[in-house]
C-alpha cells in the first residue's frame, strides 16, 4: 500500500510538471506561421501627418488656396501698384487674360513700354515708379496709405514738382500748397488744401483735365489767396483765360 501510494503521487507529482511546462512556456514561445516558421513581428506604423498623402478634398482645397494666393498677388499689381498709370484700354485688356501666364507676359510688356532704355537689363521708369509709391506712403498718409490719397496719386503718376509753394492758414482760407510742374515742360500745376486741419489734404484744382476739381475752390481758398497762387504760377485766376478752372 505504501509503495503504491508513492506510485500514484509520483505520477501526479509527473503529470502535473508535464502540464505545467508547455503552459508556462507559452508566453515566451515565438508565434508561427502556417508553414511552421517563426513570424515576424508587427510594427506599428504611425505616419508624419505633414507627409501623409492628402485625400481628394483636401487636395482640391489646397489648389484653391494657392489659385487665390496667386490671384491676390496680380489683383495688388492692378489695384495698387499702378492704379494710377495704367490706361483704360489696359485695363480692360488684363481682365480679358485667362491664366497666369499671359498675365505674366502682359506685366512684362507693360513695363517694356514705358523703359526710357529698352536695351538695358534695367528698368528705370518701373524702379522710380516703386520709389514714387514707398515716397507718397511715407509721406502722403493720412488715416490711409499714402498712395491711396489725393497728393499721393499725383506724385505717383508725375514725381517731385519742380516748386512747391505753400500757404498757412489765414482766417478762413485752409492751408494749402500748390505743386507746379510747368518747369518739367508738363504744363501742369495742382492745388492742394487741409481743410479739416488734420493732415487730409485734397485736390482742389488743377490744369490737368483728366483729374476732378472742386466747383468752389476760389471761394475756399478765398480771393487772397487765389491771387497769391496765382502769382507763384503765372497765372489770373479772375481773368477769362482762367474761367475754365
Amino acid at each position: 500500500m505504501k509503495i503504491r501510494g508513492f506510485f500514484l503521487f509520483g505520477a501526479g507529482l509527473l503529470f502535473s510538471a508535464t502540464t505545467a511546462g508547455p503552459v508556462a512556456n507559452a508566453q515566451d514561445a515565438p508565434s508561427v506561421d502556417g508553414n511552421g516558421a517563426a513570424a515576424k513581428p508587427q510594427i506599428v506604423d504611425h505616419p508624419d501627418p505633414l507627409k501623409r498623402r492628402l485625400s481628394d478634398s483636401e487636395r482640391i482645397r489646397q489648389q484653391k488656396d494657392l489659385h487665390k494666393e496667386i490671384k491676390s498677388d496680380y489683383r495688388k499689381w492692378l489695384e495698387q501698384d499702378v492704379i494710377w498709370i495704367i490706361t483704360s484700354e489696359e485695363l480692360q485688356a488684363f481682365k480679358q487674360l485667362s491664366n497666369d501666364e499671359e498675365r505674366d507676359a502682359f506685366i512684362e510688356a507693360f513695363w517694356q513700354r514705358r523703359n526710357p532704355n529698352p536695351d538695358s537689363p534695367d528698368n528705370e521708369y518701373r524702379e522710380e515708379h516703386y520709389q514714387r509709391i514707398a515716397y507718397a506712403n511715407e509721406h502722403f498718409a493720412a488715416g490711409k496709405p499714402g498712395w491711396k490719397t489725393d497728393r499721393g496719386r499725383i506724385y505717383a503718376k508725375n514725381g517731385a514738382a519742380m516748386s512747391v509753394w505753400r500757404r498757412a492758414q489765414i482766417q478762413r482760407a485752409p492751408p494749402f500748397e500748390v505743386w507746379n510742374y510747368q518747369e518739367k515742360g508738363q504744363g501742369r500745376w495742382y492745388i492742394f488744401a487741409d481743410r479739416t486741419g488734420v493732415g487730409d489734404w485734397r485736390l482742389l484744382v488743377s490744369s490737368d483735365l483728366k483729374e476732378p476739381k472742386q466747383p468752389d475752390w476760389r471761394n475756399i481758398l478765398t480771393e487772397d489767396g487765389v491771387r497769391e497762387a496765382g502769382r507763384f504760377l503765372n497765372v489770373d485766376f479772375y481773368s477769362s483765360t482762367a474761367a475754365a478752372y
